[in-house]
């Protein structure tokens, strides 16, 4: 057993290491492209200069559920291959 730790709550999701599982299990492929559709739509929010109320809030739903598909991956990663990432 290894050990990886990643910063949690905005810390950057380990794309090789998702990419290497995603090929054995076909679900990490579906959530990781689902995270990538999220941060587009996160990445575009952010580059505004000024965010609306509705937009904000907009903006930290999708922050939320980036992060739970996140989660998820890992925790998939974590039951299937005994790898924790913190």
């Amino acid at each position: 057993m290894f050990i990886l730790f990643f910063k949690k709550g905005g810390g950057s999701m380990n794309k090789d290491l998702v990419k290497r599982f995603a090929e054995k299990y076909p679900e990490i492929n579906d959530l990781f492209e689902k995270h990538q559709k999220l941060e587009n739509k996160v990445d575009e929010l952010s580059q505004k200069a000024y965010l609306t109320p509705e937009e904000e809030i907009k903006l930290k739903e999708l922050k939320r559920e980036k992060l739970y598909i996140k989660e998820k991956i890992y925790k998939i990663i974590k039951t299937n291959e005994g790898i924790e990432i913190d």
